[in-house]
């Protein structure tokens, strides 16, 4: 188990996406795929760093390895809504 500051990290971390999941399927925010990928490559780091800095916590690098790659395929099959209005112009 992981130490206080670990988990609140995680857990903030996981709001975070949670929230960010919920903007773009009530349509409130509209990043584009390359963003989206980003984000995903920075969740991959961050699972990256609790893997190396925290002795024990395979199990959350891992976990946030995979959200951050899920991310990451979902931006990539995405198309933002200004890249289809420029193709009806």
């Amino acid at each position: 188990m992981g130490s206080f500051a670990l988990i609140s990290l995680i857990v903030l971390t996981l709001i975070t996406v949670a929230i960010f999941y919920a903007c773009l399927l009530l349509d409130f925010i509209n990043p584009s795929a390359l963003q989206v990928q980003l984000l995903g490559v920075i969740l991959i780091l961050f699972g990256v760093i609790v893997l190396l800095a925290f002795e024990g916590s395979s199990g959350y690098g891992f976990t946030f390895g995979l959200i951050g790659f899920i991310t990451g395929v979902f931006g990539s099959f995405r198309e933002s809504k200004r890249s289809n209005e420029e193709k009806d112009n």
